[in-house]
């Protein structure tokens, strides 16, 4: 069945326990409730029960047509975004991440242990060696498969803008900032953020990164909302970041706190 005309008032059974009913079904299709002019308690009912939207009586015809167009615009959208999240989990299982070898067997084995924890993961090694293929696979094993991940490569932001990327902007926090703009870390909420070249970062953000991971909350650029860090993060690099301490390009600090865990 595509979509559901129901009406709230029904002999025998009323409306709102026949939509409970369709919404227990596998994949319920969208339910459009039918209510007479009086019965707004019971379109309010009806909504927080799970249907669409609802529809007082008289119906007019072109309103009736509009909502039964969006209704199932929305039930395909949900379709689709739950096929692509299935996609998504089978591209990222560990069957389908190749790799044979006894190191690459021991990174597998590495992931399935911490992918379930909070604590941050420092991913090293060359350019293409699968560093994001690896990050992604943490979140779609982890208990946060069904949020956000939210990647950010260092290398490709410039520096002025490194820190609004990250934590966003309040409006006119500086010149060109018209609105107010929701950062990386705040887009991904309990989800999973990914600093792909962490050692591309401008060395002046490191002391704000480092207060952030600590005190796990920031504030937007230009703000003063306290905002929680609640995802977890995960970074990447292909340089050597005990050289680039060494070199005073890096802080220490930052990068005991970043590789609890090192694959």
């Amino acid at each position: 069945t595509a979509l559901v005309l129901l009406d709230i008032h029904l002999p025998g059974l009323s409306g709102v326990d026949a939509l409970s009913r369709i919404r227990e079904l596998p994949n319920p299709p969208p339910v459009i409730m039918i209510t007479a002019g009086s019965s707004i308690e019971g379109a309010v009912e009806s909504m927080r029960a799970g249907a669409y939207d609802y529809l007082p009586k008289p119906l007019r015809p072109e309103r009736l047509e509009a909502t039964i167009r969006n209704a199932l615009d929305h039930h395909d959208l949900r379709y689709k975004v739950r096929v692509l999240e299935r996609t998504l989990e089978q591209t990222y299982s560990f069957d389908n991440v190749i790799g044979d070898s006894p190191a690459m067997q021991r990174v597998f084995q590495l992931v399935r242990q911490v992918a379930d924890a909070a604590a941050p993961v420092l991913m090293t090694g060359e350019s293409g060696v699968g560093k994001e293929v690896i990050a992604r696979a943490l979140h779609v094993n982890s208990a946060r498969k069904n949020r956000p991940f939210i990647a950010t490569n260092c290398a490709a932001i410039p520096a002025g803008l490194m820190e609004s990327e990250l934590f966003g902007h309040e409006r006119g926090a500086f010149t060109g900032a018209s609105q107010r703009r929701v950062g990386r870390f705040e887009e991904a909420r309990d989800g999973t953020v990914l600093l792909d070249e962490i050692g591309e970062m401008d060395p002046r953000l490191h002391a704000k990164l480092l207060r952030v991971l600590q005190e796990r909350e920031f504030q937007r650029v230009g703000g003063n909302e306290v905002i929680p860090l609640r995802a977890r993060v995960l970074t990447a690099t292909n340089r050597n970041l005990e050289d680039e301490i060494a070199r005073g390009t890096f802080r220490e600090d930052l990068y005991y706190r970043l590789n609890v865990v090192v694959i």
